[in-house]
């Protein structure tokens, strides 16, 4: 099944849907637009363009809800830049919680390369 409830929506609103437990999914979906944000889907009810057809950039990340907090599932390899809410993030201080010593130890690597290079 691709979407389940609780249908959470990519956008600000202010409807209660649901609430997020353990084992449910979600994905984070940022844009960039060059443009307008204003969105024209297709007739393949799929594709999506911005309504002024200028360039734009979509990114997604898949974050599973477990009993100890939220774990990412988008793939990363040893050269994969961190995300901003994995440095900046005072709650969980760089780390997604619920990952390993080795993510936080490769985390910490990871920062102190990025930190000697500025």
């Amino acid at each position: 099944i691709f979407h389940t409830s609780p249908n959470i929506l990519h956008y600000r609103n202010n409807e209660p849907n649901g609430q997020m437990a353990a084992g449910h999914t979600f994905t984070i979906e940022p844009m960039i637009c060059e443009g307008s944000a204003k969105a024209l889907t297709w007739p393949d009810e799929w594709t999506a363009t911005t309504i002024d057809g200028k360039r734009s950039a979509q990114f997604e990340h898949t974050l599973l809800i477990t009993k100890d907090g939220v774990e990412a599932l988008t793939g990363k390899n040893e050269k994969s830049m961190l995300q901003l809410w994995e440095r900046n993030s005072e709650v969980h201080k760089g780390i997604w919680l619920g990952t390993s010593k080795a993510a936080e130890a490769r985390h910490n690597e990871i920062n102190a390369r990025l930190l000697a290079a500025s």
